[in-house]
């Protein structure tokens, strides 16, 4: 028994001598969310580098940057998520905390606004967990949340197909310790290489919605732990806002209900046909079906029955790239203390979406939003910020200040050419959606899309077309149009315009 406890305790001095000394070589890239660069810090490209396999590392993106010393007029706002602070697929420039940059500078003219834009995409509340520390001791005035879509496939998620942990929570914040050490960061590069030199003559694998492909059933263990999880890791992340007296926001989530079908439906596979309340009630589980219904009461003139046929398609998909109605609850009752402002921008969202559903006007594909929705969400933060600014720390807004959206997206400099090359990220992220069969609503939507191209690529210059042309566009609408049925008008469009300028695709 003693000889097994000093063999032990001669490892464990043996590991923290090679910690040390790795930490003194400085062997690897840095952990912490920002990196100081002279009198600035910025956001650090390999902060999440840790929480995923090595082949696929989500790199931050953002180059927000800050002063290290606050300035006594500043007024300093973290913005935490994921994808949907980066504009995704829209350019990163025209994502919520950059209107609500602009929005604040409007109204508060005197004071130094920064809004310092902290997404990273793919990550989920675990990560923003390990970040929240750092962000109280940078000085903010105000947190704002918005998170919750990456809960099932994110780092540490039911449904990621690399991580399996069986989703204890205190499990999952031990090896999060563990991913701090210089150890954990050289064996896995170790690993990463020995991989790489077995498998040299294949394609190396890359991160993308075809890897989410493990179901997950509305109200089974997996969920329910998946719902604790986001519970105790967002209860956390305000007690330790709250122990700092750090003003903070939390957000409802938003995504397609209208204009998304569900990706993988529960159960058995009702007969064919239109569907009716009986095949739902045979099939109650079944989203697919749930979509299907809504679809027939919108057309019958019910949005009331058809919003909520839409809400439960999304619920009971069990790909959970869209969070389910329990998020937003969590969010709703945590924000419930008089300490957090609640940004509700599923009712705003709701109120500017036609007949109340949130669909294709507000959303680009699943949850991210579009430009407009962006505008949305920074103009529902604002109007918190405002009505609450003596709490934060401001004083004396000016209204009258503010500028209406297509000034700012003016002032952003989004124009038809960023809408154009943003729009084939769409149409190219749709036709990959991991359907098992494409559904005919996603077949009309590309051939929507593909239609504004080209009604809109002739309104470019000759130089801008021919650079859309030299980055594959028209080869690949025609390539994309090849796949769809009855889209030979389309095909007939495409020829009729590239192929006067010698673009043929």
């Amino acid at each position: 028994m003693l000889g097994r406890f000093i063999a032990l305790l001669v490892g464990l001095v043996f590991l923290g001598l090679l910690e040390f000394g790795l930490r003194v070589l400085d062997i690897g890239p840095e952990d912490n969310l920002f990196t100081a660069e002279g009198n600035d810090y910025r956001l650090n490209p390999h902060a999440a580098r840790r929480f995923f396999p090595h082949q696929y590392v989500r790199l931050a993106a953002g180059q927000d940057r800050f002063a290290r010393e606050k300035d006594a007029d500043t007024f300093r706002v973290f913005a935490l998520g994921a994808s949907t602070l980066l504009g995704f697929p829209n350019p990163a420039h025209t994502s919520f905390p950059n209107f609500l940059q602009m929005m604040l500078q409007d109204a508060y003219p005197e004071r130094e606004i920064e809004v310092v834009n902290c997404g990273i995409t793919a990550i989920n509340s675990f990560v923003l967990l390990d970040f929240v520390a750092e962000i109280a001791d940078r000085s903010p005035d105000l947190v704002i949340i918005y998170a919750g879509h990456n809960e099932f496939v994110g780092p540490y998620g039911a449904a990621t197909p690399f991580v399996r942990l069986g989703g204890n929570g205190s499990f999952i914040r031990l090896q999060m310790i563990v991913q701090r050490s210089k150890i954990y960061y050289v064996l896995g590069e170790i690993l990463h290489g020995i991989g790489e030199w077995l498998s040299r003559d294949e394609e190396p694998a890359a991160f993308g919605l075809h890897l989410v492909q493990r179901e997950i059933n509305l109200g089974d263990e997996a969920h329910r732990r998946t719902e604790a999880n986001f519970r105790r890791n967002l209860a956390q992340i305000l007690r330790v806002l709250h122990e700092r007296d750090i003003p903070v926001a939390l957000s409802t989530l938003v995504a397609n209900l209208e204009g998304f079908y569900p990706l993988r439906s529960e159960g058995a596979q009702p007969p064919i046909g239109q569907a009716s309340q009986s095949m739902v009630d045979d099939y109650p589980r079944h989203a697919a079906l749930h979509f299907e219904a809504g679809v027939s009461q919108l057309a019958a003139g019910d949005s009331s029955a058809a919003l909520a046929s839409f809400v439960q398609a999304r619920d009971l998909d069990t790909i959970h790239l869209r969070a389910c109605s329990p998020f937003n609850q969590i969010i709703r009752e945590l924000a419930a203390d008089p300490d957090v402002f609640l940004v509700d921008v599923e009712r705003v969202f709701s109120a500017h979406a036609p007949r109340g559903l949130i669909g294709d006007e507000l959303i680009t594909e699943y949850l991210h939003p579009t430009v407009l929705g962006h505008y949305l969400i920074a103009h529902s933060a604002f109007s918190v910020i405002a009505a609450h600014e003596k709490k934060v720390g401001l004083d004396g807004r000016n209204l009258a200040g503010l500028a209406f959206f297509n000034e700012y997206t003016r002032r952003l400099g989004y124009g038809t050419r960023d809408q154009i090359l943003a729009r084939n990220d769409l149409i190219l992220l749709l036709r990959n959606m991991p359907y098992a069969e494409s559904p005919p609503i996603l077949e009309r939507r590309l051939a929507e899309l593909i239609g504004v191209q080209l009604r809109q690529l002739p309104s470019l210059s000759y130089a801008q077309i021919a650079n859309f042309a030299r980055r594959g566009g028209f080869a690949f609408l025609a390539e994309v149009i090849a796949g769809l049925n009855d889209a030979q008008h389309l095909a007939d469009e495409l020829e009729a315009l590239a192929g006067p300028l010698g673009f043929a695709p």
